[in-house]
């Protein structure tokens, strides 16, 4: 069997003719010969079984009431503003049980910024849930990199002027995996959800759009 070295901070190279270097760049296989020395890329370790990315969900599905709170919540943005809108999913380990917090934001009618706090103890971060407004659910470019460094489950909700569309995604470590919506979550809300929380609705505020330079001319470009 060909023997497999580690290469840390502290690596030095053994007096083997051939063998398997992991690096932070993956797999690469080492010959040595009176003539040549070579390091090339490996697919993986012949002798050991295969594997594939993959994620699952492996949680109770979400309640639908919850979903509904936030759809709600979404609607109720968008009605007024015209813009996105975000929501945290927290989940408490005994249970486990679900919850939602809504940051304070600045939302508009193309994306929302707000500011992560830590948690509280006992409670972890799932994920997050962001609306599309009136544009059908996905995950678009500024979605997929605002999300890359965050673990976890991510849904989109769309087309809040008609009956709500949904796309959800686990990313972990960058990469990102569609999931059916209804592996994650009980139901599907087909309406406008629950009725928004006020408290929720107190920490938006919207963005000035800017405009020309005239005084009451159309909005400038942005």
């Amino acid at each position: 069997m060909i023997p497999l070295y580690l290469k840390g901070a502290d690596f030095s190279e053994p007096a083997d003719a051939v063998y398997y270097l992991l690096t932070r760049d993956g797999l690469f296989l080492v010959k040595r010969t009176p003539v040549f020395a070579s390091c090339t890329a490996a697919r993986g370790l012949p002798w050991l079984a295969g594997a594939r990315e993959e994620v699952r969900w492996r949680g109770p599905r979400i309640p639908a009431a919850l979903l509904a709170r936030a759809v709600g919540f979404f609607r109720e943005v968008y009605w007024r503003h015209q813009a996105e809108a975000v929501a945290l999913l927290l989940c408490r380990s005994e249970g486990p049980i679900f919850e939602l917090e809504v940051p304070e934001q600045v939302v508009a009618g193309g994306h929302a910024r707000y500011r992560i706090g830590p948690c509280p103890p006992g409670v972890i971060r799932v994920g997050t849930l962001h609306s599309h407004a009136g544009a059908e659910a996905f995950h678009s470019d500024l979605d997929e990199l605002d999300e890359r460094h965050v673990d976890g489950l991510h849904v989109t909700v769309g087309t809040l002027d008609r009956r709500p569309s949904y796309a959800c995604s686990l990313v972990v470590d960058g990469r990102r995996f569609p999931l059916r919506p209804l592996e994650v979550f009980e139901a599907l809300p087909g309406d406008g959800g629950q009725p928004a929380d006020p408290a929720w609705l107190a920490r938006l505020r919207v963005e000035e759009i800017p405009r020309d330079i005239h005084e009451g001319g159309p909005p400038a470009a942005i």
